[in-house]
């Protein structure tokens, strides 16, 4: 639901604080691994040597490519089966590429959960973090005040900090040594031939938001903007906080008019566009782009937002619908 206009601006601002000013990632020269290094004190137990500060050049964990690895075997039975009895086989999200959830009981009877988001921030606090090293990359790892669940983030990418988060939910464990054992094998995996999506025709699993859309056509609708990377599947366009253009790549059930969504057509293309709630700018458009496993399919969606005009559909949504055009023009064709 949106805020009133003030709330939202200032809630846009804290977000690009947290992300540290973060600019495009685009586009950026990914060679051999060359870091920078310092050495940051790390607690017992969370790993050692000394942590990469600097740009990370890895080219096995480049953005590239990790929007292109399957997250549901880095938590599949294989990796749980060392810590406990999983459950079943993990869980894909039903409306993201990039996250998995796997159960698991250990010895004694206590239940686990282990979810992986590929693409999440890893933003290095100064209050409650532990800061490590695996294999060369950073390990970030932050543990609830309950200790009964913890976020172990291995950082793949340093501008905007990005990479592989690990959340734990753990009662009557430790969350964080759980975290930890299932990153480092992660991080061995991505280090050697990590299970990928399939490869198919035109799918949206291997395209840069960052470049789905013609720069040109961005400026127009919002000048002076510059891109930033939020996932690996999805791209933000904006001179600072406000306004703003979401290019964001996922897979879901068919979009349809439901929810007050309206359909509309696209040189062709059936979509879906939607208003927010509020009294500000919002306009989301969303279309199918091509079929996924079982029932879902492969979805790319715009959101336009300005929290300093007045709800216009006709206006917000045009700008979406510009930004729209220029997507479906530039993707692979299925």
């Amino acid at each position: 639901m949106l805020l009133n206009a003030r709330r939202r601006r200032i809630a846009s601002v804290l977000a690009l604080v947290a992300a540290l000013g973060v600019l495009s990632a685009c586009g950026q020269n990914l060679g051999k691994s060359n870091f920078a290094r310092t050495t940051v004190a790390a607690e017992a137990g969370s790993g050692a040597g000394s942590v990469p500060d600097g740009d990370i050049n890895d080219p096995a964990v480049t953005p590239a490519v990790m929007r292109t690895i399957d997250p549901c075997p880095l938590v599949g039975k294989d990796v749980l089966s060392g810590l406990g009895t999983p459950e079943n086989d993990p869980r894909p999200s039903l409306t993201s590429f990039g996250t998995c959830t796997g159960k698991a009981t250990d010895a004694g009877g206590k239940k686990f959960t282990v979810s992986v988001e590929i693409g999440a921030s890893t933003y290095v606090s100064t209050s409650g973090v532990t800061i490590s090293a695996v294999e060369g990359l950073p390990q970030i790892e932050r543990k609830s005040k309950d200790g009964k669940s913890c976020e172990v983030g291995i950082m793949t990418l340093r501008k905007p900090e990005r990479g592989v988060s690990f959340s734990v939910t753990y009662d009557g464990g430790d969350p964080c040594a759980t975290g930890r054992a299932v990153a480092a094998k992660a991080v061995k995996s991505l280090h050697a031939s990590p299970a990928k999506f399939p490869a198919t025709a035109g799918t949206l699993t291997a395209v840069d938001p960052c470049t789905a859309a013609d720069t040109a056509v961005l400026t127009e609708v919002v000048p002076h903007g510059a891109t930033t990377l939020t996932t690996f599947h999805s791209c933000d366009w904006t001179p600072g906080s406000n306004p703003r253009i979401s290019i964001g790549f996922r897979h879901g059930l068919p979009p349809e008019e439901r929810d007050g969504t309206k359909k509309i057509d696209i040189d062709g293309v059936t979509a879906y566009q939607k208003v927010g709630s509020g009294n500000d700018a919002e306009c989301k458009i969303e279309w199918q782009h091509k079929p996924w496993a079982d029932d879902g399919v492969e979805i790319a969606g715009v959101i336009y937002k300005n929290y300093d005009e007045k709800k216009d559909e006709a206006a917000s949504c045009g700008k979406a619908a510009k930004i729209a055009k220029s997507v479906i023009s530039k993707l692979p064709k299925p």
